[in-house]
């Protein structure tokens, strides 16, 4: 499986991730360059439908992206300066100064960080003035800490890791050093977005079963038998729409008891606001009371008795409520109420736009099987793949691709015999693996 990992950052420091992550085959990390760290929300909606983890180049970029909550935590991470990064820059300050320099000002690395790393070694006759990043706000409070702390002279070096910080007391004839990322910590910070990207990736395909379950149907005196059975029927329809959106297969287990099976990865924002949708649509125009679990497992066994346990606890005419079960340990509740946010694709659409605007091509084409590419994780495709993803004619997507080859979006890399008879299909990827680059 191919990983894409977007490194977001100033020129120079993706430069030099971007050096180090040229060992790892397995990832393809897609640059994503910025002039003000304002840029940042821009650049993470394009690259967000396509990119599995975020690898940012500091502590300032990553902190600013957690506090306006543009990525969650469990997708990015940054390089670590403490460690090889700090032993090394504190051995090129003794060379360059050619002394023992025994006093230091640091940002970006609390006291706390500086005892662990020091905790292992006799330093003890070295004293460290650490500040951490969250402290300030701005670059020019960091200059005026190291700034009075030099002129009291409880600092003989500065080391700073924000490059506004070491412009501007370079500028005042303050001995300074920028601490930046090691090869060493870079390639752990990949090392582990790899994997936690392979772990979200197996994650995607535990299996799942939808439960619904019909609590009451209204059967009242004045309503004939054929509209209670069309009423059934009309819910047997809306499930296998859902069944066909979650690209899942529907069972009808008892009356009114339904499932429908699919994988974990199927079910995103879209799928949770379409059941919690369904259940009011039928409260109203049909009077037939439902409600949904969601059961997830590693075999269909597991996932089967999570949903079991997910309906047991749903109750009839209260507020449209999805459980959603992991175990019976792990239910999370969403309801109307909770905020649903689905990915929004109008930025990389706009870039795309932009890109193919001057050939004969249907970038929206593009954009669709880019992101079922990624979803399926397929780095190569056929015809029949894009059928299914665009839900279309095989006449129709023949056509779409002929014309993405012609225009060198795709290419054919290779032919595949499908059937006995007949010639072998053509194996289709896409010729620029930075298609994404803003």
């Amino acid at each position: 499986m191919l990983i894409y990992i977007g490194v977001i950052g100033p020129e120079e420091s993706v430069k030099k991730i971007l050096k180090v992550a040229k060992q790892f085959s397995i990832a393809n990390c897609i640059p994503f360059i910025y002039q003000q760290v304002e840029e940042v929300p821009k650049l993470i909606a394009q690259g967000t439908p396509i990119v599995d983890q975020w690898l940012f180049s500091g502590i300032m970029n990553y902190s600013y992206a957690m506090k306006h909550h543009l990525v969650e935590r469990e997708q990015a991470d940054y390089p670590k300066l403490h460690g090889s990064s700090f032993f090394g820059k504190l051995l090129e300050i003794q060379q360059q100064e050619q002394r023992i320099c025994k006093a230091f000002s640091i940002d970006t690395i609390t006291d706390e960080e500086i005892q662990k790393v020091f905790s292992f070694y006799e330093l003890d006759r070295m004293t460290f003035n650490a500040i951490p990043f969250s402290k300030y706000e701005t670059t020019e409070e960091y200059v005026a800490f190291h700034q009075y702390l030099y002129e009291r002279k409880e600092t003989e070096v500065v080391i700073t890791a924000i490059r506004g910080v070491y412009e501007q007391l370079k500028a005042k004839g303050i001995p300074v050093y920028r601490l930046t990322p090691s090869y060493v910590s870079i390639r752990i910070t990949i090392q582990l977005l790899v994997k936690k990207a392979q772990v979200n990736h197996y994650e995607k395909l535990r299996l799942a079963v939808i439960g619904c379950r019909v609590f009451h149907m209204d059967k009242d005196t004045n309503s004939s038998l054929y509209d209670w059975k069309y009423n059934e029927l009309h819910l047997k329809k809306s499930l296998l729409d859902l069944t066909k959106q979650s690209r899942g297969s529907f069972v009808d287990v008892a009356d009114g008891l339904y499932y429908m099976f699919t994988t974990k990865g199927e079910i995103d924002d879209d799928i949770e606001a379409a059941l919690l949708a369904c259940i009011d649509m039928f409260r109203m125009d049909q009077k037939i009371d439902i409600g949904f679990a969601i059961g997830y497992g590693q075999t269909v066994y597991h996932a089967e008795q999570h949903v079991r346990y997910g309906l047991n606890q749903l109750k009839s005419y209260g507020d449209p409520t999805l459980l959603i079960v992991e175990n019976k340990e792990n239910i999370i509740q969403k309801t109307r109420n909770d905020a649903i946010h689905t990915i929004d694709t109008k930025a990389l659409s706009a870039a795309l736009h932009e890109r193919f605007k001057a050939r004969d091509v249907n970038f929206r084409d593009v954009l669709r099987i880019a992101l079922y590419a990624h979803k399926y994780n397929k780095e190569e495709f056929m015809v029949d793949d894009i059928s299914q993803w665009l839900e279309g004619t095989k006449r129709n997507t023949r056509r779409i691709l002929a014309t993405l080859e012609k225009a060198r979006v795709v290419e054919v890399c290779g032919k595949v015999q499908v059937s006995p008879r007949g010639r072998p299909s053509n194996v289709y990827r896409f010729t620029d693996q930075t298609l994404f680059n803003p």
